[in-house]
């Protein structure tokens, strides 16, 4: 395990800062501190990172962009290329720099590794896209306040942090009630997303609270977003329900088409509003999220932090709409 300035600090009974002093050859430290603190980080091999203080004496406007990555998912992932650009774009114009990490840069480091790795690339600002609740490094960091941090489609904001998202408690609820107009429903599958994530969750509670209103009997499967079980799901039981209400557009492709094979037709929505949707041929209702948007606004929250204004959550609008092919094409 790779020894961190906090490991030097706490053997040596010192705070992290004097540590910090020593280090860089400050000299209001005093002789004996120096070389207790000089022997332990000997002792644990513990190397200070010279580039990350180039790094802070000359910028602190550098920001990590953190982005989920799932290897099951399709290779083309247009939400992410969104994050991606609007938080480019956007940096460039605010005189930040980005760096891109992805979930997989800290599947083997823990919580202190990885506080030491953003550390030695000169971070002070995290942006994370798509937090789940199982990711405890993430958590950890927002709960100590390291750094800046915007987590984008998690409610969760301090001091130091901010969260963007759209309103998907109420984003859920506008797509299913606007698609069940005029349609006798009594029977709903909703096909949901991850166990463990944040908007999964949200949106849930959106479905149940129409399903309080209309009171139509629900049935939630877990799907984690994929369009595949989403076919599988609905090949299974798909015929046992009047609509089909998807957490997102892949899994609303992958329902209708099962119900194509099936030689059905059933009510069908699903949520994101994602170019593919265009291309899938079945005018399909959806909740539409503006990614490339919502980047831009993290981002420009994470400025107003760099300013020491105080963490807050920004919601942000969504439209209910078919996507055709005519909009998409250019």
């Amino acid at each position: 395990m790779v020894a961190t300035i906090n490991d030097v600090a706490k053997k040596a009974g010192v705070a992290i800062s004097t540590v910090s002093k020593v280090l860089n050859n400050y000299t209001n430290v005093s002789k004996e501190t120096k070389e207790k603190v000089l022997k332990v980080a000997q002792e644990l091999n513990y190397v200070p990172n010279t580039i990350a203080s180039a790094l802070s004496s000359k910028n602190n406007n550098r920001v990590a962009l953190y982005i989920y990555i799932n290897d099951q998912r399709q290779a083309i992932d247009e939400i992410n290329m969104q994050y991606l650009l609007g938080s480019f774009t956007t940096a460039n114009k605010l005189g930040l720099h980005v760096i891109t990490l992805f979930n997989y840069t800290i599947l083997n480091l823990n919580v202190e590794e990885f506080i030491q790795y953003l550390q030695s690339q000169g971070i002070n600002g995290l942006v994370v896209f798509g937090l789940n609740k199982e990711d405890t490094i993430i958590h950890e960091i927002i709960q100590r306040e390291i750094f800046n941090t915007v987590v984008v489609d998690a409610p969760i904001y301090n001091t130091k942090t901010s969260s963007v998202s759209v309103d998907h408690y109420l984003g859920q609820y506008d797509v299913a009630k606007t698609a069940f107009e005029n349609n006798q429903i009594k029977n709903v599958l909703y096909l949901a997303g991850k166990l463990n994530g944040y908007v999964t969750d949200q949106r849930i509670e959106g479905i149940k609270k129409l399903q309080k209103e209309q009171k139509f009997n629900l049935k939630i499967e877990y799907c984690d977003f994929s369009e595949k079980k989403a076919y599988e799901t609905t090949l299974k039981i798909g015929n046992n329900y009047d609509a089909i209400v998807c957490a997102s557009d892949l899994m609303a492709i992958g329902a209708t088409n099962a119900l194509k094979k099936l030689n059905i037709n059933k009510l069908c929505c699903g949520y994101d509003g994602i170019t593919l949707l265009g291309y899938a041929g079945n005018n399909i209702l959806t909740c539409k999220q503006n990614f490339y948007n919502i980047a831009q606004t993290a981002i420009n929250e994470m400025k107003r932090l760099m300013s020491h204004e105080t963490g807050r959550q920004v919601l942000l609008d969504y439209e209910i709409l078919r996507i055709t092919y005519e909009q998409v094409i250019f």
